[in-house]
């Protein structure tokens, strides 16, 4: 009896009971246990010694007041607290009705109801379905997706600086001022008047593969004066100008513009990169929340089963008590491991919304979103002896495939461009300068008469103030031809300066009146502190790249030994958990049959149930983390993608 109490003790069940029947077992006759003990004479002594080492009968008053023994001591809950609060033990015990036969008032059959699941609702579910759903919904990839889109934004607006640029001005402007001078062809009032339309054009563009920069002006100007000192009154001024400047030293091989393009490539491919593993993260995490949700939902199913078990325990004792082959006591204990099995039901549902949820929040973007009401049920059955890797083959894939290292070479390699940058900013800036234009001219000629001897008006007032100074001097005055026939003055005019702005524009592309220039600008600074410091800190940079590049090279190699490792360890597990499943199961029908043959004990059948269900939970345990550690393979060697033929892109098929 004392190694029973022990074994009950030690596995924290039906403490109840026992712990009753220590306290009372000197109040019970001994007919109570005289059966029980001819079944199983191992765990009885001899009945005749039992009489003899019978204590002294208790008096009358000290049985009555037995009950109050039915208290909490040292932790042991009694049978008291857990009978109905109408029962009172004292008043049992004075009909001669002992607690400890009494039947307990059972718990209320575990349903399958839980919060926030609508019943009936249920949505099956595979774990492709599950990957799909999370890529589609999750958040965190939509947030990296988002983050690609903005990088492939930032490249495309670096590339801009490489565009064509043209602009216009057009203007208009009137000016009138005195005339202090003969030769400015002023009027009456010595004033002259004039007016300037002016509509120019110019194109330039940055040349990305040698750093240069071409432009193109072309300029137009209407005059139009009053000036009688003017030939062509209303005159048409057109230039084309073309001027090219090519670093030849700093800024030849590569410069600011061209360094921020080639970073920002390597930025969207190392966006594309974080995105990608991201999404290898998350399906990662499908892959484990689905498979722990399988386990919880065939966990639940373990311990309903054990709880039916239970109960078609409790009715064959009942008949076996009827009949007078088993002592009530064993009622108890059967009742009180049914209400413990109730509470292993209550758990694993617990651990099934608990899964269920975890799985959700990676399938659903929106609150509102309907599968959250849903009972998810997944249909997949977990793998078991899928082919692995060997070490040496998963080490050589996981360095191919790992998003890690392609990010750490896009790292790399924007530190190299920023390298080679500082060394081509430490030479001196040596840039070739030349530029080309072109003039054209054409306009009006005036419509003045001409003063005598064809002379022209405006050199007829000329020799006449020149008269009046030269008198005043008491010199002697310029003679002038005599008068004749008046003429236009545009007869002055050459033929080819006469006529509109087409006219001028012939001119222009005529070439005969260009100008070109061609030199080189030199700038040379003495120490040129800035580059060779940048220089400096850069290579520093890249030495410091290189180490985590070989420190992730590392840890992968030990991921990848760990995650094999944990293959085949929870393959060995589920294989010493299923045998560990096919010999409870046999022990817990040898139990059976041992005590229907009233060979054994109930306890020991309740001990080999509870085994069973504990080998049951292993067996499915051992199962799904197989499979969370094939998954965990194919993340740390990055065949996740591949192995569930998965293909994703951040951009669409237009780039934006």
């Amino acid at each position: 009896m004392i190694s029973v109490l022990k074994r009950f003790y030690n596995t924290g069940r039906l403490i109840t009971t026992v712990s009753l029947l220590t306290l009372f077992s000197a109040s019970l006759p001994l007919s109570a246990f005289a059966q029980e003990g001819e079944r199983a004479p191992s765990r009885r002594s001899d009945p005749q010694s039992e009489q003899q080492a019978k204590p002294p009968e208790t008096p009358p008053a000290e049985k009555t007041a037995a009950p109050d023994y039915q208290e909490q001591k040292e932790g042991i809950v009694t049978l008291a607290s857990l009978a109905p609060e109408s029962q009172d033990p004292s008043s049992s015990g004075q009909t001669g009705q002992n607690p400890i036969t009494q039947p307990l008032q059972l718990s209320p059959e575990v349903t399958r109801q839980r919060v926030g699941i609508t019943e009936g609702k249920q949505r099956l579910i595979t774990l492709q379905d599950a990957i799909t759903l999370a890529l589609q919904n999750n958040l965190d990839i939509e947030q990296l997706r988002q983050g690609v889109q903005i990088a492939n934004h930032n490249l495309f607006a670096s590339q801009g600086v490489y565009d064509i640029f043209s602009g216009a001005t057009v203007n208009y402007r009137s000016q009138t001022f005195p005339v202090t001078s003969i030769f400015q062809g002023g009027d009456a009032n010595a004033s002259l008047n004039q007016k300037v339309f002016t509509y120019n054009f110019t194109t330039q563009q940055e040349v990305e593969r040698t750093g240069g920069l071409w432009q193109v002006d072309f300029n137009n100007t209407r005059i139009t004066t009053s000036s009688t000192a003017s030939t062509l009154p209303t005159q048409f001024n057109p230039t084309l100008t073309f001027s090219f400047t090519q670093p030849l030293m700093r800024n030849f091989s590569i410069d600011q513009n061209r360094r921020q393009i080639q970073i920002a490539k390597r930025s969207l491919d190392l966006s594309d990169s974080q995105f990608r593993q991201q999404v290898i993260d998350i399906i990662n995490s499908v892959q484990r929340a689905y498979w722990d949700l399988v386990f919880a939902i065939r966990n639940e199913k373990i311990a309903r089963e054990t709880v039916e078990l239970t109960r078609t325990q409790l009715s064959n004792n009942q008949k076996m008590v009827e009949a007078g082959t088993l002592a009530p006591i064993e009622l108890r204990s059967t009742e009180a491991a049914l209400e413990s099995r109730k509470g292993d039901v209550i758990l694993a549902l617990q651990g099934i919304t608990t899964a269920e949820n975890v799985l959700k929040g990676l399938l659903i973007k929106e609150a509102s979103d309907d599968l959250w009401d849903s009972e998810i049920t997944p249909t997949q059955d977990p793998q078991y002896g899928l082919p692995t890797l060997e070490l040496k083959e998963a080490s050589m894939v996981a360095l191919q495939n790992r998003p890690e290292l392609e990010q750490m070479r896009l790292q790399i390699e924007q530190k190299q461009i920023d390298i080679k940058f500082f060394e081509n900013q430490t030479k001196p800036q040596v840039d070739f300068i030349g530029f080309y234009t072109n003039t054209g001219v054409a306009g009006t000629p005036s419509t003045l008469l001409t003063g005598g001897g064809g002379v022209d008006q405006f050199t007829v007032d000329l020799v006449n103030s020149l008269n009046q100074a030269r008198g005043a001097l008491g010199l002697n005055p310029f003679a002038l031809p005599e008068p004749t026939p008046p003429r236009e003055l545009g007869a002055n005019v050459p033929d080819r300066f006469t006529g509109g702005y087409f006219q001028s524009l012939k001119n222009l592309f005529s070439q005969d009146f260009r100008t070109y220039q061609f030199g080189v600008n030199i700038s040379l600074p003495w120490r040129n502190r800035t580059a060779q410091g940048n220089l400096g800190r850069t290579l520093a940079e890249s030495r410091q790249l290189d180490a985590r590049q070989r420190q992730l090279v590392q840890s992968i190699q030990i991921d990848v030994r760990n995650a094999l490792q944990a293959v085949e360890a929870t393959r060995q597990r589920f294989e010493a958990a299923r045998a560990n499943a096919i010999a409870a199961k046999a022990q817990l029908t040898g139990a059976e049959e041992m005590f229907r043959a009233g060979l054994g004990s109930n306890f020991l059948v309740l001990e080999r149930q509870n085994d069973l269900a504990i080998a049951q939970g292993n067996e499915v345990r051992a199962l799904t983390d197989y499979n969370k550690a094939l998954a965990d393979l194919q993340r740390v060697t990055g065949m996740t993608l591949t192995g569930n033929n998965i293909k994703v892109t951040a951009l669409s098929n237009d780039g934006k």
